[in-house]
């Protein structure tokens, strides 16, 4: 099996290689693809307009035929995953975020998801929070102060620490389950406890997609 990540920030790649590894898959499984750019752009307009969907949604098909399944990994960029139509030569597209969804509305108890970037924030509550899902099942979700500051900045060992900090609170004030919505956050469970430590995207999403 051949997969395609498309990443907006390079330091995703060894998260998922470290996930790959975890899993036993051999390091010709993974394909990298880095587009800082396509993040900027949204960033800069307050989320992903029609005409950068579209503009995504065309580069997308170009792929489609050389892999086996391409995984969006930015939370931002996700939800063109949703409305892409798979043709006869397509491999299938899947947002990463929504793996980790699927799987926290499978878990019983209060649930917290934490953001980094506030651009991912609309995106993520319409994904954890749908108006399908039973009111004693819907999760919290909240916007961590100051840490997409932190990882734009270069200073991972503050993002890390911001998102630790933000993990033990929520855990303190009741939540059962907490999830770290983005990525690039999945490096910061590393230095919490194994009893604390909130649900990453990376092996969940690679376990899903196989």
């Amino acid at each position: 099996m051949t997969i395609a990540c498309l990443h907006t920030a390079a330091s995703n790649i060894a998260l998922f290689d470290d996930a790959a590894h975890a899993l036993g898959l051999p390091v010709t499984a993974l394909s990298h693809i880095v587009m800082p750019h396509l993040l900027a752009e949204a960033e800069s307009s307050g989320g992903m307009t029609t005409h950068q969907q579209q503009r995504l949604d065309q580069f997308l098909h170009t792929l489609t035929p050389w892999f086996d399944a391409i995984l969006i990994t930015c939370s931002t960029l996700g939800p063109v995953a949703d409305s892409f139509v798979v043709d006869e030569h397509d491999c299938p597209i899947y947002r990463t975020d929504r793996m980790l969804a699927d799987h926290l509305h499978q878990i019983a108890g209060p649930a917290l998801v934490l953001c980094a970037a506030e651009s991912t924030l609309a995106a993520t509550r319409a994904l954890f929070c749908p108006a399908s899902l039973p009111a004693d099942k819907q999760p919290q979700v909240a916007l961590i102060p100051d840490a997409w500051a932190a990882f734009k900045a270069g200073d991972h060992q503050r993002y890390h620490a911001l998102i630790a900090e933000a993990v033990a609170q929520g855990r303190e004030q009741g939540a059962q389950q907490v999830a770290l919505a983005q990525v690039s956050m999945a490096a910061a469970a590393k230095s919490i406890s194994a009893e604390s430590r909130p649900l990453t995207i990376p092996q969940l999403a690679l376990k899903a997609v196989i």
